[in-house]
């Protein structure tokens, strides 16, 4: 009995039992993702009823559900939720800046935005005229704290403590140029319709100093996270941008500039 030969039927369905038993431990194996991000509305948000949502949530969450990586999306401050993900395993973070300081901190999925960013003003302060507009001047600007905006308005000589207001969220800094306790504020291309309209129901008027730079935002990855997760990802944003389905999301709050900058570069990415 000990040298018998194993029917090839018998062999064949053990093969397939060991390799499916493989499968499954590899996929219990698999740590879930902890799915971090920040106010940053039309992007990331809570609505009325405690839900986090938002377009670019609500695009995470048709990736993961693609990709079958269930998991709660949680929204906290950017400083906190940026620090959990350096120092934290089987981390993701949106929308994050990419960086050459933040090449090595994370693995990167995107672009999710493709945008410039400028330093507004209220006319009715800052004048129409662009000679007036010395930077820093005499001007208070506000940004969040641990930005990469921030370092860009420190470029320009604006000082944490001095003329440079730093906050938890970034939608802070645009009540309280509304109230009239700071005089610039940096707004993203994308959330610019929004402010706008937030201004003009104030009774006053936005006017654009300076494009202050050109972005790319991310999804940020904790490097511990598999590359072959990693690459899962990256195919299945691309394909959201060539199917239409980031388009139908982004559409009723983005510019069209903006969606097909996306597409464009998934079209590129195929060829």
């Amino acid at each position: 009995m000990g040298n018998a030969v194993m029917p090839p039927v018998l062999q064949k369905w053990l093969v397939l039992g060991v390799v499916l038993f493989s499968l499954q431990a590899a996929a219990k194996s698999v740590e879930p993702l902890r799915i971090l991000t920040e106010h940053n509305p039309p992007a990331e948000y809570v609505d009325d009823t405690g839900r986090v949502t938002g377009v670019t949530v609500e695009l995470v969450r048709l990736l993961q559900k693609r990709l079958n990586e269930p998991a709660d999306i949680e929204l906290m401050p950017w400083g906190r939720a940026l620090n959990i993900a350096r120092t934290g395993n089987s981390i993701m973070l949106f929308e994050t800046v990419r960086t050459p300081e933040r090449e090595a901190w994370f693995k990167w999925v995107g672009p999710v935005m493709l945008y410039n960013i400028s330093l507004y003003g209220l006319k009715h302060r800052i004048g129409d005229d662009p000679a007036d507009w010395a930077l820093p001047g005499k001007y208070i600007a506000c940004n969040y704290v641990n930005s990469i905006t921030a370092q860009n308005l420190a470029e320009l000589g604006f000082k944490d403590g001095k003329n440079l207001l730093l906050t938890s969220k970034s939608g802070d800094c645009l009540d309280m140029l509304l109230f009239e306790r700071i005089d610039l504020i940096a707004v993203t291309e994308y959330a610019l319709p929004e402010f706008r309209q937030r201004v003009a129901a104030a009774g006053y008027e936005l006017v654009e100093l300076k494009v202050l730079t050109k972005r790319k935002r991310y999804l940020a990855f904790s490097t511990d996270v598999e590359d072959e997760r990693i690459a899962s990802w990256q195919q299945a944003l691309e394909q959201s941008y060539l199917d239409g389905t980031m388009r139908s999301l982004y559409q009723p709050v983005y510019s069209d500039a903006l969606i097909s900058r996306l597409e464009q570069f998934a079209a590129a990415v195929k060829r």
